[in-house]
């Protein structure tokens, strides 16, 4: 029997092309159903602040505007061009830090009292709402180089010891390493996303987003990195109105596993900055202790009712601080660039 002809080359490639194309469009309808079916039905899942809350119990609620960063999770949605910006103002201090910086107002404070001195202070605030000290780091290492800062003040200190998305953050920069911004709109990555973090937090048992050893690090790590740019590191101590048993319950509904474990925490957290300073010889500005002296009256009228942000009265308090801190470690004529300074207007010393 004579076999049959074997098909043409070319017609064997066309159908399997063909097959190929159908089973792509094939895949491409079903994602794009499941897609479709995701967000009809609400889900989203995103690595970052959706709002803010001051204020609490009773809490005021900014929507927040930020956008996915690969590095550092997230930032303003005006990062971009504040860095630029600054990049050609040259500023000789920069602010690092978490809403207490972002959002807070001490930096205007202290530019009235540069003021007073006779002179202008060039700064930058890059202080982002949310952040920790490992998001803190990466912006040191990446971002401020290029700005040619004199001083850099480096101000964590409370979501390092939260508990954040259920894994730490170093887990979280894994996640962002497989799942990039680019695609983080899509439900699915979303989907995608939110799998990979349950996957990587099972048996954690709720860490704190940055372990108090990490902390420590990171810290270490971002005062090596301004010294490598000829900055002075200034560290700061994260300020608390907090006292054992009267810890606002919110708190313990969200950001940790027990409301009680709040104040030796914090305390912990604020103990590790000063341990940094006098092992690496940065200057410490020690927020933490300046209201801890003061009388409690006095120091309820400087914290807004969440007991961890200051309100404007509070970040006079802290620019006044600071003010005495740069007075002492002689950081004024490297911030304003000369050695003839006016007598500040104001005394410098923490009312």
């Amino acid at each position: 029997m004579t076999p049959p002809p074997n098909p043409n080359p070319r017609n064997r490639l066309k159908a399997a092309a063909a097959n190929l194309g159908l089973l792509a469009a094939t895949v491409l309808l079903l994602l794009g159903i499941f897609e479709g079916t995701l967000r009809l039905s609400g889900f989203s899942y995103v690595l970052y602040p959706q709002d803010i809350e001051f204020g609490m119990p009773n809490p005021v609620v900014l929507k927040a505007g930020f956008q996915e960063d690969d590095d550092l999770f997230w930032v303003t949605q005006d990062y971009d061009a504040k860095l630029e910006r600054l990049r050609r103002q040259r500023p000789t201090w920069v602010l690092l830090g978490d809403s207490c910086t972002d959002l807070g107002g001490y930096d205007e404070a202290l530019a009235e009292r540069a003021a007073g001195r006779g002179k202008a202070l060039r700064y930058g605030n890059l202080g982002v709402a949310g952040w920790s000290s490992f998001q803190g780091r990466r912006q040191l290492e990446r971002d401020v180089p290029p700005l040619g800062p004199e001083v850099v003040t480096i101000y964590f200190g409370w979501n390092d010891h939260w508990i954040g998305f259920g894994i730490d953050d170093a887990n979280v920069a894994r996640v962002k390493r497989v799942f990039s911004s680019r695609w983080s709109r899509l439900r699915l990555v979303q989907l995608a996303t939110k799998t990979r973090v349950a996957w990587d937090a099972r048996g954690s048992g709720l860490p704190n987003r940055v372990a108090l050893p990490d902390f420590e690090a990171n810290l270490r790590a971002m005062v090596a990195q301004a010294r490598s740019l000829d900055a002075v590191p200034v560290l700061l101590t994260a300020p608390s109105n907090h006292e054992p048993g009267e810890e606002p319950a919110a708190l313990g509904e969200r950001w940790l596993r027990d409301v009680s474990e709040l104040v030796p925490l914090h305390r912990a957290y604020v103990d590790a900055v000063r341990r940094v300073a006098v092992d690496t010889g940065a200057p410490l500005c020690d927020l933490a202790r300046r209201f801890d002296a003061l009388d409690k009256p006095r120091r309820n009228s400087l914290f807004m009712t969440d007991g961890i942000h200051p309100n404007a009265d509070g970040d006079r308090f802290v620019a006044s601080a600071l003010d005495a801190c740069f007075e002492r470690d002689g950081l004024w004529t490297r911030l304003l660039g000369s050695t003839e300074l006016q007598p500040p207007e104001r005394p410098s010393t923490v009312p």
